[in-house]
């Protein structure tokens, strides 16, 4: 599966994303209310998710609703057919659900900047809120790679984990005008950390 392909060939989503990276040493730990074991203690530990209808990034200003997505007919992540949405990967993990939740957006368009023009610019820490019907999340941004588009770990990005995280996903680097992208992905990890 192919990650989401973004439009515009503007140099300076280049040149914003081209020395970012970061992670955190150790994750930030995840506040998990333990239940009273059922017939399996295991049982303890799922968790539910939500559906997301908003997500917001205070630290970079945005606000973006969210469309539920899946795989478009030739195998890529289907992403917003607009550039001011942003899109949940459906046939994933849930944001809460133990596992990596996947939201996907535009960095620029046609005509400029995307709603996650300035994802490249998210520090260490900074808070991620997801919203949906009955129910909100803030998930703290612990990593953060740019990666070439046909190195992205596929398995690693939409992946299981043994507590919940949200991945946010964009282009960045160089446009590609022979596969119509750009080279590059940007990539956001962030872990749950209260409910």
């Amino acid at each position: 599966m192919l990650l989401a392909g973004c439009q515009q060939p503007e140099d300076e989503v280049s040149v914003r994303s081209e020395s970012v990276g970061f992670t955190l040493d150790e994750p930030a730990t995840v506040d998990v209310q333990q239940t009273a074991p059922t017939q399996n203690p295991i049982n303890g530990l799922k968790r539910t998710g939500i559906e997301p209808s908003s997500l917001k990034i205070p630290s970079i200003d945005v606000q973006a609703e969210v469309q539920h997505l899946g795989i478009t007919e030739n195998g890529e992540m289907a992403v917003p057919d607009n550039i001011e949405d942003v899109s949940w990967f459906s046939p994933g993990y849930q944001p809460g659900q133990n596992g990596r939740a996947v939201i996907a957006g535009h960095v620029d368009g046609i005509d400029g900047p995307a709603i996650f023009w300035d994802l490249s610019q998210l520090q260490l820490g900074d808070e991620v809120v997801v919203e949906g019907k009955d129910k909100t999340l803030i998930f703290k941004i612990h990593t953060m790679e740019s990666v070439a588009l046909d190195l992205a770990d596929v398995s690693n990005v939409f992946g299981y984990t043994s507590s919940p995280e949200l991945v946010l996903i964009t282009c960045s680097g160089t446009y590609d005008f022979d596969r119509g992208t750009r080279e590059e992905r940007l990539i956001v990890y962030a872990s749950l950390v209260e409910e």
